[in-house]
């Protein structure tokens, strides 16, 4: 039986992505869309073909409703989401999860008491490309990643000067990927951010951070900026103590894998193998379309426990403490732990 939803914002990503999946899953009965913005609201609403409810608690009361899929601004996610958890909805909730990560584990142990299901809109994670690398992945034993996205400036509505505005917006999916991949809690972090270069505001427009694991053992370093004029060759590798993946264009993986360095010299590790992987190719609204219907089959028991891909709360906390961290480590000039913005 499709899980019922409605549709919480009605801005680009709410009405041109997040809408158009839902009314076209049978793993979904959109039942309405919700915006304060009232023009915006019908629009969405007809776009759709379904009712427009402008009162949150009155759509919140339906006790038909099952979820809801958050798309509203950064600001107010929490808010909207923490209504909806008291209200025993599941909810879906677009990235960046929240303005402040104290916001993000508040929200997090609510949905936690109210035994819903809660996922962050990191579509990555539904790729056939993050089911690859979820794969190779353990068997490098991961000391240190590299990760680049350099891009074109972002569109005006982007321009925020907070932790979570300008780059940072697109620049989440990347922090997302690392603290993902290398596995357990990021510790602390080093950063350098440069604002204003776009548009003469406070807008943060370029960002260079180095995220520390296990005591600083291990670290993944992210380079990001609205500098990338088509022309940058983003980067995705990790470097492991029995091997090496590496990606281009977030489809192909090259892995090497070997038995590890065990003693000086210029030699190949010994059964140093080397192949490589191609993922289908998919594209942003199958990809989104796969984590919204992974979110439903996490509702309704369908979904295949030894395989699962959505973000968690927490994993979304962990991600806005770290933008969080990387501003302060920059006005600063020193590491910040990050039980200091926790």
């Amino acid at each position: 039986m499709a899980v019922t939803t409605a549709l919480i914002g009605c801005g680009p990503r709410g009405t041109e992505w997040i809408g158009p999946a839902l009314a076209s899953s049978d793993k979904f009965s959109l039942v309405a869309v919700c915006d304060t913005d009232t023009p915006r609201m019908l629009a969405a609403a007809a776009k759709l073909g379904v009712p427009a409810e402008g009162d949150l608690g009155r759509l919140l009361s339906d006790r038909a409703l099952q979820s809801v899929i958050i798309t509203t601004g950064t600001r107010s996610h929490v808010p909207v989401a923490l209504q909806a958890v008291a209200a025993g909805k599941h909810i879906y909730v677009e990235k960046p999860l929240a303005d402040t990560s104290r916001a993000a584990l508040l929200l997090a142990n609510a949905a936690q008491k109210a035994n819903v299901v809660a996922v962050v809109g990191y579509q990555f994670r539904a790729t056939p490309f993050a089911m690859a690398l979820s794969v190779e992945l353990p068997a490098i034993h991961t000391v240190q990643a590299l990760l680049t996205a350099h891009r074109l400036p972002l569109m005006q509505q982007f321009f925020i000067p907070d932790h979570y505005g300008g780059i940072m917006d697109d620049t989440t999916h990347v922090i997302h990927l690392a603290l993902w991949a290398m596995g357990g809690k990021p510790d602390g972090v080093m950063a350098h951010v440069r604002r204003g270069t776009v548009a003469a505001d406070r807008t943060i427009d370029c960002v260079t951070l180095l995220v520390d694991f296990d005591q600083r053992s291990r670290a993944a370093a992210i380079q990001s900026s609205m500098f990338g004029a088509r022309q940058a060759t983003n980067i995705i590798q990790f470097v492991g103590t029995h091997g090496i993946i590496t990606s281009t264009d977030w489809q192909t993986l090259r892995v090497s894998r070997h038995a590890g360095v065990h003693e000086p010299g210029p030699k190949a590790p010994e059964g140093l193998t080397v192949l490589t992987l191609e993922t289908p190719k998919t594209g942003y609204q199958r990809d989104t379309t796969a984590l919204l219907e992974h979110f439903a089959d996490l509702i309704s028991g369908a979904a295949d426990p030894t395989r699962p891909h959505a973000c968690t709360l927490e994993q979304g906390a962990a991600v806005i403490a770290v933008m969080e961290a990387m501003v302060r480590s920059h006005e600063e000039g020193r590491r910040i732990a990050l039980t200091e913005v926790l």
